[in-house]
């Protein structure tokens, strides 16, 4: 089957956004990515974020929306998806003290159900971007399912970080299928599979580390995927390194 498309999630540079939005995004597109998944303005409005994006030729393509932001003031969240005109929004994260058990997390996938319907009347599919802590089971189900066993697919999509799932104990391949249609977006990360003496796992360049990507690309685009997002929460060098490296792992699949 075909590459499907990719991006750069920005938080993976967030320390060169941070320092100077324009020359990191404008390296970023130099390296070969021209969709990005944002992650924050870099201190920029929105509009004045879209502009930078414009000008340097980047195109985004969704936008993490934290859970406050999205109970908080929806109205503000529709505006900025307006602005950069976006077809989708992802919660990047829940946990305690929001989602202390299993109460709180059917709580909170109701929320995110009533957003969601919201949403998807701007044209807008809200997503949720899972870690590990998902993969945990309560009552003999994972937490992961508990969320969208309590949201309609229609209102809520997941966007499966593939490398989470893994680090959690799961099959990432098989969390796919049992979601096929439901999963418009999909991580693309890549570790080392050993853990420090806490447990933390050592984050690499996608195709550096332990996890098989062609089997996960193959499902990806027989499932109903429509972006891959390349993100790499911390590097061990220069983060714009990294995001070069993983970029050339993903054009050498196209």
């Amino acid at each position: 089957m075909g590459m499907l498309p990719f991006a750069l999630q920005l938080y993976s540079v967030r320390d060169h956004l941070e320092r100077d939005p324009e020359s990191a995004l404008a390296k970023v597109k130099a390296m070969g990515y021209d969709h990005v998944e944002i992650a924050g303005t870099a201190g920029k409005s929105a509009e004045q974020y879209k502009a930078i994006l414009d000008r340097i030729g980047l195109k985004p393509i969704s936008m993490h929306v934290g859970y406050d932001a999205l109970t908080g003031d929806l109205d503000a969240v529709i505006a900025d998806l307006k602005t950069f005109g976006l077809r989708f929004a992802v919660v990047p994260w829940l946990g305690p003290p929001l989602c202390p058990d299993k109460a709180g997390w059917i709580a909170a996938a109701e929320t995110l159900d009533a957003a969601g319907a919201r949403l998807r009347e701007e044209g807008v599919r809200l997503c949720y971007h899972n870690h590990a802590h998902e993969f945990k089971r309560i009552e003999g189900e994972y937490i992961l399912d508990i969320i969208f066993n309590h949201a309609k697919p229609e209102h809520l999509a997941s966007q499966l970080d593939t490398c989470w799932a893994h680090v959690g104990g799961a099959n990432p391949l098989t969390m796919m299928q049992k979601y096929c249609g439901r999963v418009p977006l999909v991580h693309i990360k890549d570790y080392t599979g050993a853990r420090d003496a806490e447990g933390r796992v050592t984050f690499v360049e996608v195709g550096c580390g332990c996890m098989d990507w062609d089997p996960i690309f193959d499902a990806a685009a027989s499932c109903g995927v429509e972006w891959l997002i390349v993100e790499q929460d911390e590097s061990q060098g220069d983060s714009l390194e990294s995001a070069a490296m993983s970029a050339r792992f993903m054009m050498a699949r196209t």
